[in-house]
């Protein structure tokens, strides 16, 4: 079994995290993918799938925090992306529900990770 979507990185799992590790793995979880959803959470998600033989990565910058992404922000995102256990671009997207960043930042963030996930060769 394997968990597509978590977010372990977060803070509220700094007293639990390996303990819901070992329950998951002891559950029959083999693989456990834990998704960047900014550039700080893809760098934890990283830290995290180095210390974790269970764990991979995922990195990106979700349609929130688009309004984030810069040259320097996305140079970041390349060389995470790099990572042997990075296995996807993501969590990206667009988001015009909430539009907590504007909508043309949300679309040229969307079309930059796409790029990358292109030149990369990983999936979305």
């Amino acid at each position: 079994m394997i968990d597509s979507h978590c977010h372990l990185d977060f803070d509220a799992y700094n007293k639990t995290r390996d303990k819901v590790i070992a329950k998951a793995l002891e559950a029959g979880v083999h693989t456990i993918v834990n998704i960047g959803c900014d550039l700080e959470s893809s760098e934890r998600s990283v830290k995290l799938a180095e210390t974790h033989e269970a764990v991979y990565a995922t990195v990106g910058i979700h349609p929130h925090d688009a309004k984030t992404m810069d040259d320097d922000v996305f140079a970041r995102l390349r060389d995470l992306a790099a990572h042997p256990k990075v296995v996807a671009i993501g969590e990206i997207g667009l988001d015009f529900y909430r539009d907590l960043s504007p909508r043309n930042l949300q679309r040229e963030a969307f079309e930059r990770q796409l790029e990358l996930a292109v030149d990369v060769n990983l999936p979305v």
